[in-house]
């Protein structure tokens, strides 16, 4: 999505320099943990890596795949120390108050999205182990919620590097239809396990699954908010 930039972006006030790896933008999840990134590099390598987990996550609860939830779990332990690194720069840095509001709470958010995806994982690796049946129509419900959290994301990494009010709006209005997504398969599961068609074993474990999906949307959503209030009220 194009559109003239609208907003002054808060990270380029506290990271005026850029490096070549904004433009390797999908290749950002295999950049190294480091205490030296500036806040904008720093979110933008997080959330790659949060969205290569979910990539990894989409494969994984289909296929079992022990290498693919490996990789999920190393991304994972990157993603908390990254966070770490990022805060006590944010504390440390004097930024002006009414930024530093706004902004200190995108490294903690993107490090409970990370928690959520390790939930998710954790599903992942019992379901592979017990050999736990879903069925199709709960992988279908998966499908359509990897691929939207997947877009809605990779949008938010986007209004990152150039914040604008349609991109925004976009991952807002579309982080709130995939909560009603949420709703809608919660209900479907109930439906299908009381007439017989899940697998008992598996009915905790699937809505498990979708109460992180639910959570992590939620801060995907909050994250898009917050960058809209400090676009509109906020100045070099």
């Amino acid at each position: 999505m194009k559109e003239e930039q609208l907003f002054f972006n808060p990270f380029r006030m506290l990271s005026p320099r850029l490096d070549e790896e904004a433009l390797r933008i999908e290749k950002l999840y295999e950049r190294p943990v480091s205490e030296t990134v500036s806040l904008e590099e720093g979110l933008l390598i997080m959330i790659s890596k949060l969205i290569e987990m979910c990539r990894l996550l989409s494969k994984a609860v289909f296929s079992g795949d022990a290498g693919q939830m490996n990789r999920c779990a190393g991304l994972a332990k990157e993603v908390h120390a990254q966070e770490k690194f990022l805060t006590q720069h944010l504390i440390g840095s004097g930024i002006r108050k009414d930024l530093l509001t706004g902004v200190i709470r995108f490294p903690y958010r993107l490090e409970r999205i990370g928690d959520l995806f390790e939930s998710i994982l954790n599903c992942c690796r019992i379901k592979a182990k017990n050999g736990i049946p879903f069925s199709d129509k709960a992988y279908a419900e998966l499908d359509v919620l990897f691929n939207g959290m997947l877009e809605n994301m990779g949008n938010l990494r986007d209004a990152f590097r150039t914040p604008n009010r349609t991109l925004l709006e976009a991952v807002i209005s579309s982080g709130h239809l995939l909560n009603d997504r949420f709703e809608e398969f919660k209900l479907a599961h109930w439906r299908r396990l009381e007439s017989g068609f899940c697998a008992i074993e598996a009915s905790s474990m699937y809505r498990d699954i979708l109460d992180s999906f639910k959570s992590a949307n939620e801060y995907v959503v909050k994250m898009a908010e917050t960058l809209m209030e400090l676009g509109t009220t906020s100045g070099p």
